[in-house]
């Protein structure tokens, strides 16, 4: 996972967001960062990026985030279970 010179302070000055979103992200459970000069993840911007966008673009609410994230990482999974199903199904044809 590379990591990035980039903070929170730096991130939300970027996107010309308050930093009190991020905190609310995190009492919410929605993230985990360590600290506000924490260098951020490539993983953490995206994360931080796709937040942003559905919350101030799209103006869904942090419960909605909550949800959403959830459906996310069950597609995610439903995708390796599918990818893996498919890997066994060519195994067995090949056979």
């Amino acid at each position: 996972m590379k990591s990035y010179q980039i903070t929170i302070v730096q991130f939300c000055q970027y996107h010309q967001i308050d930093p009190e979103f991020i905190t609310q992200l995190q009492d919410f459970g929605l993230i985990e960062i360590e600290e506000p000069n924490h260098p951020l993840t490539e993983d953490e911007i995206d994360l931080l990026e796709r937040y942003k966008k559905f919350h101030y673009d799209l103006g869904i609410n942090l419960e909605g985030l909550d949800v959403v994230k959830n459906l996310l990482e069950q597609i995610e999974q439903l995708q390796k279970e599918v990818r893996t199903l498919r890997q066994l199904e060519s195994y067995f044809n090949h056979k």
